[in-house]
């Protein structure tokens, strides 16, 4: 074990000391080719890494995508991020479905600052990696939740994927694949939620919560409709019905952009409508 655990390490110093070295449009193949987080191979390694280089501190494991991607480029998803930081301001009430091990969850702490950040994630493993970086960062503006937000309140079944998996984020309600099991979790309505907390205003929504992104919504439509929060959602067939998502989010005033590597573009209507990242904003007038 202290072998493989070594032999892990040099290999993960000197991939990215040559992945430095390359120009960017070669670095992403070239980590993975180095280091496959994919292969069987390869156990991963916990580490602290810098997230951003902006003072934060994030807990990743090199097994799994996320991790993978922080400890080569420091972030995860640098359009997403770019997105939170654009239109997530001090003082804001946050919703996050789909924290998964927090590395958004830490961003979006230091962005509201006096604010406050809801951070759900029913994976447990997942979430006690979140709680962890919470810890080490002593944040103190945000709540983790180990729950799921959906269309009513209960317990349902959820799909997870082994502790050591490659993509933990895949874990879903709805996808089951022979890698998964089930287990029971509380789910919960955002309007149920809101009502419960006393929480007077939310300013911002972000969802990454593999195909329930429509079930969040249709639980949380009072508090869309009476808070007009931005929001941010992933939105992909076949795991939603997007025309749908779209529909929904038009019909209670937004417009809707689909996130580029440099933009943000409208679509005017369901006909260009794509998959992707989406940013809903209330439509003035």
């Amino acid at each position: 074990m202290a072998e493989q655990f070594q032999k892990e390490i040099v290999a993960l110093v000197r991939a990215k000391r040559l992945v430095s070295l390359l120009p960017q449009r070669l670095r992403f193949r070239a980590a993975k080719a180095l280091y496959n987080y994919e292969s069987e191979q390869i156990n991963g390694v916990d580490l602290v890494v810098p997230l951003q280089n902006n003072g934060l501190l994030c807990f990743v494991s090199t097994k799994d995508l996320i991790g993978w991607k922080i400890f080569f480029f420091g972030e995860y998803e640098a359009d997403t991020n770019r997105v939170l930081a654009k239109y997530i301001k001090p003082g804001d009430t946050v919703i996050e479905a789909g924290a998964n091990i927090g590395s958004e969850t830490l961003l979006i702490s230091k962005l509201i600052g006096s604010g406050k950040l809801f951070a759900f994630e029913p994976n447990p493993y997942t979430f006690e990696r979140m709680k962890m970086n919470l810890q080490i960062n002593e944040l103190t503006n945000v709540e983790a939740c180990d729950i799921a937000l959906g269309e009513q309140d209960g317990v349902i079944h959820f799909n997870i994927y082994p502790k050591n998996f490659c993509n933990s984020g895949m874990s879903s309600k709805y996808m089951e694949t022979s890698r998964t099991r089930k287990i029971d979790i509380v789910q919960q309505k955002l309007d149920s939620f809101v009502q419960q907390h006393g929480i007077a205003k939310v300013d911002f929504i972000k969802m990454d919560i593999q195909g329930a992104e429509m079930d969040m919504i249709s639980g949380g439509l009072e508090t869309i409709r009476r808070d007009k929060p931005s929001i941010f959602t992933e939105a992909c067939e076949p795991y939603n019905d997007t025309k749908l998502l779209y529909r929904t989010l038009k019909d209670c005033g937004y417009n809707i952009y689909l996130i580029g590597a440099h933009d943000t573009i409208l679509m005017e209507n369901e006909a260009s409508v794509k998959d992707g990242n989406w940013l809903a904003m209330p439509a003035q007038g």
